[in-house]
């Protein structure tokens, strides 16, 4: 469900600037800028890929979160994929973590995200989780009275 909402805000979102070399990985871990309610929230970075013309390529970057607040909503604290721009990390991440972490698989949506031709977020993590958050309230409620 997490990763439908996800994956049709995330085509809607355009791509843009060209690829650069950063100092990310596949396996990192990092702190970010939270919102409220979800401090201590960590993303890994699972995957990444380059995208676009070989003129003007893109990194696209697989990313997983855990420990976000989504008790309201009685599912897991985590989103498994969200496919993001290195400005949205460089945007939101503070510290590379070091400690132990267990992470979701992330492949399931990395795969509905290539057949749908999925777009990039290119805003905040902070603002990702809280468009995230939108969606999940209505269809939570929507399944609460279907099941009434």
């Amino acid at each position: 469900m997490i990763r439908l909402a996800l994956a049709a805000l995330a085509f809607a979102l355009p791509v843009s600037a060209a690829a650069q070399d950063h100092a990310y990985a596949v396996g990192q871990v990092w702190e970010y800028e939270e919102a409220p309610g979800d401090e201590g929230s960590l993303i890994k970075i699972q995957q990444i890929e380059t995208i676009g013309p070989p003129d003007d390529p893109f990194l696209v970057y697989h990313i997983s979160i855990i420990g976000l607040d989504f008790s309201d909503f009685g599912i897991p604290d985590e989103v498994q994929h969200v496919p993001v721009s290195v400005g949205s990390l460089d945007m939101s991440v503070t510290l590379q973590h070091t400690g132990d972490a267990t992470f979701p698989d992330h492949s399931e949506g990395v795969r509905m995200w290539h057949e749908a031709n999925g777009g990039v977020f290119t805003i905040s993590l902070a603002e990702i989780v809280g468009i995230v958050r939108e969606q999940i309230g209505p269809q939570m409620q929507r399944q609460t009275k279907s099941i009434k």
